[in-house]
C-alpha cells in the first residue's frame, strides 16, 4: 500500500519538531482515484484522502499553529494504515457497522495527540496517532474546519453546479498544489468531464432532467451515542 505523510507548504518551511504533540483535526480532502505504484508493486487504483491537523501549543513565526497533514489510502481493511490510525485514535476497534460505512466528517475538531518524526530532507511526518489523556474530545480551531467533498466538487463540471459544488471549487483553491494535481488527475474528475460533455450534448432534448432522476445520496451509517466524538 503506498503511503505518503508530510508537512504543509513548500519551499522556506518550518518543520513540525520531533516529538509528541496535542492535536487537533481541521480538514480532510479526498484526492480521488488514481493508479499508483509502491516500490515494486504493479500500479494499483487507488483513491486518496489527505487529514490536516493543526497543533495548538506549537506556534509559527507568524504565531499560527503548526499544521501537518497525513495521505491514507481511503481503506478500513485490517492493514490498511487508516484502520490502523484511526484505532488508535479512538481507542477502541471499530463495529462491524462501522467499518461497512464510516462517515470520516466524524474526525472534524476531534483532539488526539500526534507522534511526529523527520524525513532524512527535514520534512516533519506523522508516524503514529494515540487517544489524549482524558479522551478524544470535539474542540474548536483556530483553522476553519472543512471537508473538501470530492462528490460536491464534481458537480461543477457534470452539469449539475449548484451552491455545494461552488463551495467545494472555493476549498479546491486552498488545497496544496500538488494536492489539486491528484484531483485533477483522478478517475472521477475525468468520468464528470464526459458526463458534463454528454449532458450538454442532450440538453435540448432533456439530458440535464434524466440527469438530476439519476443523482445518488450516499447513506451516512448510524453511530452509538458514547463518549467517544467519532
Amino acid at each position: 500500500m503506498g503511503m505518503i505523510a508530510s508537512s504543509s507548504g513548500g519551499g522556506d518551511f518550518e518543520a513540525v519538531p520531533i516529538g509528541t504533540h496535542r492535536a487537533i483535526c481541521y480538514k480532510l480532502a479526498d484526492a480521488g482515484t488514481r493508479d499508483e505504484k509502491f516500490k515494486d508493486e504493479d500500479a494499483k487504483k487507488r483513491r486518496s484522502i489527505f487529514v490536516f491537523f493543526e497543533l495548538p501549543d506549537l506556534r509559527t513565526q507568524k504565531d499560527q499553529p503548526f499544521s501537518i497533514f497525513k495521505q491514507y489510502t481511503l481503506s478500513l481493511n485490517d492493514n490498511s494504515a487508516l484502520h490502523k490510525d484511526l484505532k488508535s485514535w479512538r481507542g477502541k476497534s471499530f463495529t462491524e457497522a462501522e467499518l461497512k460505512s464510516f462517515d470520516m466528517a466524524n474526525i472534524l475538531g476531534v483532539s488526539c495527540d500526534l507522534e511526529v518524526t523527520h524525513t532524512d530532507g527535514g520534512r516533519a511526518k506523522i508516524v503514529a496517532i494515540f487517544k489524549p489523556d482524558g479522551g478524544a474530545k470535539k474542540v474548536a480551531t483556530v483553522n476553519d474546519q472543512v471537508m473538501f467533498d470530492l462528490e460536491d466538487y464534481l458537480k461543477e463540471f457534470s452539469g449539475e453546479s449548484c451552491d455545494e459544488s461552488k463551495n467545494a471549487c472555493d476549498i479546491f483553491a486552498d488545497l496544496p498544489a500538488f494536492m489539486c494535481e491528484m484531483i485533477e488527475g483522478s478517475y472521477e474528475l475525468a468520468a464528470a468531464y464526459s458526463k458534463g460533455r454528454k449532458a450538454e450534448a442532450g440538453e435540448s432534448k432533456g439530458g440535464l432532467a434524466a440527469m438530476a432522476k439519476d443523482r445518488k445520496t450516499v447513506p451516512v451509517a448510524d453511530f452509538e451515542d458514547d463518549d467517544i466524538p467519532f
